[in-house]
């Protein structure tokens, strides 16, 4: 059986961020270091050739089948629709962001591929920030109160947030990853600024304007099959906050006193979306009226790479089982704690 696991940094289609770098191949390496155990996998990823050297080192190196960035010809997006030929399975990691999610997956679906993970479909919807919060809030699920406003914007639209919302408020794009975009609003005289960010040099794009919601930025990680979900834990956020978010990292698991409340709705969440599979994340904030939802990522996220630290068995074979069999796994038995931290 060949499987293709494609990480989308790490695969050179954005080289010029070492950060996203890093954080993807930490996502890749968890991994391959996980399915590189499971027995009769041939097992293929895609790499920038700038880290040739790097992988020497990695122990399962020559165990996987590596296509470096750049010894071929055509984009990455044509590196990639090669790679889909040789597999028989797929694993994306990628960036929500313009629906590049979606567009891999189906790329995959149109081939015939089985998909370790959701549908483009679902990843489709729950990109798009302002639908997962209609489809959640259609269910009775906890939600920010939230607009979407387009362009070009509507006359005096500054005073009608003003009316509408009680500062401070949330500026962020309606499609994105790692918090990047989000901004913390506390004084009316910063929203043209801060609005500005969304006109973008490709033109201007949506964005959501949101009710601040005080508490603990959480997260929590889920097993999902065809309408079945296992919550695995609970986890922090380590978010620094200006008037811009920045994602630091995540400690699993995290005790808290909402936490049984945190992993029911976070279970319900999951629930509401058709075509929800494999590794899946729901984002919250504990506040004081309880959790509240913030978004759902459709994906393997730096939760996997701190959750396999405290898990006592292969998280590659549980995926599978999940995907492939449509079976949820036994709850895992949680020992320790883990942090990882971006950058280290």
């Amino acid at each position: 059986m060949r499987v293709l696991i494609y990480e989308f940094f790490s695969a050179g289609a954005m080289d010029d961020n070492e950060d996203l770098f890093l954080l993807g191949f930490s996502m890749l390496n968890a991994v391959l270091s996980d399915f590189i155990e499971l027995p009769g996998l041939e097992i293929s990823t895609v790499l920038q050739s700038r880290v040739k050297d790097l992988m020497v080192q990695v122990p399962y190196a020559s165990r996987i089948h590596i296509s470096w960035t750049g010894e071929g010809t055509g984009t990455w997006l044509d590196q990639y629709e090669e790679m889909l030929e040789w597999c028989d399975i797929v694993l994306v990691i990628a960036p929500e962001t313009d629906g590049l999610l979606a567009r891999l997956i189906g790329a995959a679906e149109r081939k015939g591929k089985k998909v370790l993970g959701s549908t483009a479909k679902a990843v489709a919807l729950v990109s798009d920030k302002a639908e997962t919060i209609k489809l959640l809030a259609s269910q009775g699920l906890p939600v920010p109160y939230t607009e979407r406003l387009t362009w070009p914007l509507p006359s005096h639209w500054q005073a009608r947030i003003v009316e509408r919302f009680p500062m401070p408020i949330v500026l962020k794009p309606v499609t994105g990853a790692g918090g990047q975009g989000v901004m913390v609003i506390k004084d009316p005289v910063r929203l043209d600024r801060a609005v500005k960010q969304f006109e973008g040099v490709s033109g201007p794009t949506p964005f959501l304007v949101q009710e601040y919601i005080s508490g603990e930025a959480v997260s929590v990680s889920c097993f999902v099959t065809a309408g079945q979900v296992l919550p695995l834990s609970l986890n922090r956020q380590h978010i620094a906050q200006d008037e811009e978010l920045y994602f630091q990292g995540i400690t699993i698991p995290y005790q808290h006193p909402q936490a049984q409340d945190a992993l029911d709705i976070a279970k319900r969440a999951c629930e509401a979306v058709d075509g929800l599979a494999g590794f899946v994340g729901v984002d919250l904030v504990l506040g004081v009226t309880g959790p509240v939802i913030m978004e759902i990522n459709s994906r393997i996220s730096v939760a996997y790479v701190a959750l396999r630290e405290v898990v006592k068995r292969n998280l590659a074979q549980d995926l599978w089982l999940t995907c492939l069999e449509q079976r949820l796994p036994a709850p895992p038995e949680l020992s320790g704690t883990f942090t990882y931290r971006v950058g280290s």
